[in-house]
């Protein structure tokens, strides 16, 4: 297994990463720029030198730690994601392809600051990353029982939809969206990722066909999100699919880590802009550069946080946080329940709900909750439940991957919808764990269906 370098008790001392001591160099001179920037008064290149230097020491700190480059570590998972969502538009407005919008350089500060309370921590802990031993995975046996519950819940995708008014065409029509704007739809976006998780957490207990007849079912339902324009709907089951195969292979981050990482960050933009030419054609010949860089997954969520540091607002004081439990709560049994924060953003900025709404962020929330001082006490804590769930990550195996695999909803929703998406996806996990246990099926579908090996006694539990 690939345990931390730092970890193993017999190791010799180890040689100073070079890496890291050149992204250490860089750090140091970002924030000595960051310095001499807001002596000048230069706010926009401080706060963005702060940030990407925070970002250099972070992801410096978590190799030191885990004694090389593992993405399946949660804490650079959320780094490198973290810092896209919060340097993508500070770094385009210093290169001169976007205007400088008043809050950008807070908002930046907000994110650096927010970054230096999750390093702090990381540094004060030193947890090192060890990759997720086989046994962990032995408990989970997906069954028949197990399969059938997968196709119904992509069937009821289809006939939902279908019932809605959506009509399927090879095109994507993000328009037909609005037929699915309802809480059932959404729900079972979230809980159909958990059933998929559960299957691919037990991969290696599957046979050969029920590997071909899980891909093809799994590719269809990304297909039928693709044409109606979604991408965070199956995103989800394919992060935690990249974190489980990364612990199993005992994986390091290396060129084709690299370019893999680009290429779905651009499937992602490209898709975001194809969506808004199909809407309007006329972009696509007046700003073609800045549609792509501009109107793009990691710029816009930043744009609530840009209002809230540039306009005068009520601080909620946790409040935002106290009250995400009251998302299970149907608002047909409870009429004044809270208002979701991206709905409150839109009556703060626009004086109405009926456009298109924003994603929210966290670090929005934070600031939203507690002032300036708000995403550093905020990512602390966040920083602390990343050191736990890490140490702990063997035992509490598809908690882990579920948490894995919403990073990237995490930075860009509020804690209510990261509750909400958490539960959800997770009692579909535990679900499939109790549906496992039935063994039956049919006579022809059982060399398909049983798995080849029987878990050994004693296995640890993977359950969420």
């Amino acid at each position: 297994m690939t345990d931390s370098a730092l970890s193993a008790p017999d190791a010799r001392p180890l040689r100073f990463p070079g890496m890291v001591g050149v992204l250490l160099g860089l750090s140091l001179c970002l924030h000595l720029a960051a310095v001499v920037y807001l002596g000048f008064g230069d706010s926009m290149p401080a706060a963005t030198g702060f940030l990407c230097g925070q970002f250099l020491l972070g992801i410096s700190i978590v190799r030191l730690l885990d004694g090389s480059w593992v993405i399946q570590d949660i804490r650079l998972f959320f780094l490198v994601l973290f810092f896209l969502y919060g340097g993508s538009l500070p770094l385009i407005v210093l290169a001169g392809i976007g205007g400088e919008a008043p809050g950008v350089a807070g908002a930046a500060a907000m994110y650096a600051t927010g970054m230096l309370g999750f390093n702090v921590v990381q540094w004060w802990y030193k947890q090192p990353w060890h990759d997720v031993p086989p046994s962990s995975f032995n408990r989970l046996r997906p069954s028949f029982a197990n399969a059938i519950l997968v196709f119904l819940g992509f069937g009821w995708v289809v006939y939902y939809a279908m019932s809605r008014g959506v009509e399927f065409s090879l095109t994507i029509d993000r328009g037909q969206v609005r037929f699915l704007g309802t809480q059932l739809w959404v729900v079972t976006q979230f809980f159909n990722n958990g059933l998929v998780m559960y299957m691919f957490a037990g991969w290696p207990r599957l046979t050969r066909n029920a590997r071909v007849i899980l891909v093809v079912s799994v590719i269809a339902y990304i297909v039928l999100q693709v044409l109606l324009g979604n991408r965070r709907d199956f995103l989800p089951m394919l992060f935690f699919l990249a974190g489980v195969v990364a612990t199993r292979r005992h994986m390091v981050v290396g060129i084709g880590t690299i370019a893999l990482g680009a290429v779905a960050f651009m499937l992602l933009t490209v898709l975001g802009a194809l969506r808004l030419v199909m809407a309007n054609p006329m972009l696509i010949t007046a700003y073609p550069v800045q549609l792509l860089v501009q109107s793009n997954e990691f710029v816009s969520p930043i744009q609530t946080l840009i209002y809230y540091v540039s306009h005068e607002f009520q601080m909620r004081f946790g409040w935002t946080y106290f009250s995400a439990p009251s998302l299970f709560f149907p608002r047909v049994l409870w009429p004044e329940k809270p208002e979701s924060l991206s709905l409150q953003f839109m009556r703060d900025a626009f004086g109405s709900v009926e456009m298109m709404g924003y994603a929210y962020t966290p670090v929005t929330e934070a600031f939203l909750n507690f002032g300036w001082v708000g995403p550093f006490l905020v990512f602390s804590l966040v920083s602390l439940g990343m050191v736990k769930l890490v140490k702990k990550a063997d035992r509490l195996v598809g908690l882990y991957f579920i948490c894995f695999a919403l990073v990237l909803d995490f930075n860009r929703g509020d804690s209510g919808g990261t509750l909400y998406q958490l539960v959800v996806t997770g009692a579909a996990f535990w679900a499939m764990t109790i549906v496992s246990r039935l063994r039956w099926a049919p006579k022809p579908w059982r060399e398909t269906w049983d798995p080849p090996l029987e878990a050994p006694e004693g296995a640890t539990t993977g359950g969420s």
